[in-house]
């Protein structure tokens, strides 16, 4: 099992090669075709480029799904410059960069009602078994990018392969990252964290 600091790494390097792959059309609508789906139901050109990126750290689903959420990213259609707000925050410490709740808080805050259909959102997302939650991610990550609220998807790849044995802790990071964002006016920015991340408690990450 990885160090967490070299875990982390791990996330923001994996997370920067599969944007890199992106770039390449067929790769992309390959990772996309995978919405959240089971490792062995994804398209074999996604294991190809994705297998040597993943070997030795486990949580396959996990990096399956995300690589699929990141080929959702469309830069042409979203205002937001999503190099620069990746770059940003890869430089700042781990514990202050957004998780799942942070990102739902930045997008569902203009009114009362918005934050609190959020957070029932939010509730109901943190009770789900890793099949429903990984099905579930890519509906609610169009959502995001749709309100220019573009996930950190290392942050997310780590959350994930702490699901099955960490799964409360996790939840608990989201609810509090939702619940003390304020409400915005750029939402280019990350906000703070205030709790650790779960791989400081040393998760088992599932074997590859």
């Amino acid at each position: 099992m990885a160090p967490p600091d070299t875990y982390r790494t791990h996330c923001d390097t994996f997370t920067t090669a599969v944007r890199d792959l992106c770039r390449t059309p067929g790769i992309r609508a390959a990772l996309e075709r995978g919405h959240g789906r089971p490792v062995d139901e994804c398209d074999r050109r996604a294991h190809g480029v994705l297998a040597p990126l993943a070997r030795g750290f486990g949580a396959r689903r996990a990096h399956w799904t995300v690589a699929g959420l990141i080929a959702l990213e469309r830069p042409d259609r979203h205002h937001l410059d999503l190099a620069a707000l990746h770059t940003r925050r890869s430089d700042l410490p781990w514990h202050r960069r957004p998780n799942l709740g942070t990102s739902l808080a930045h997008a569902f805050t203009a009114t009362p009602r918005d934050r609190d259909n959020a957070a029932r959102r939010l509730r109901a997302l943190i009770h789900l078994g890793p099949e429903q939650l990984h099905r579930t991610l890519p509906g609610l990550t169009r959502r995001l990018l749709n309100e220019a609220a573009a996930p950190d998807f290392a942050v997310l790849l780590s959350d994930l392969a702490a699901w099955d044995t960490h799964r409360r802790t996790v939840g608990t990071r989201w609810l509090d990252g939702f619940h003390l964002t304020p409400d915005l006016t750029d939402d280019t920015e990350p906000t703070p964290q205030t709790v650790d991340h779960p791989t400081a408690a040393t998760p088992q990450h599932p074997p590859p």
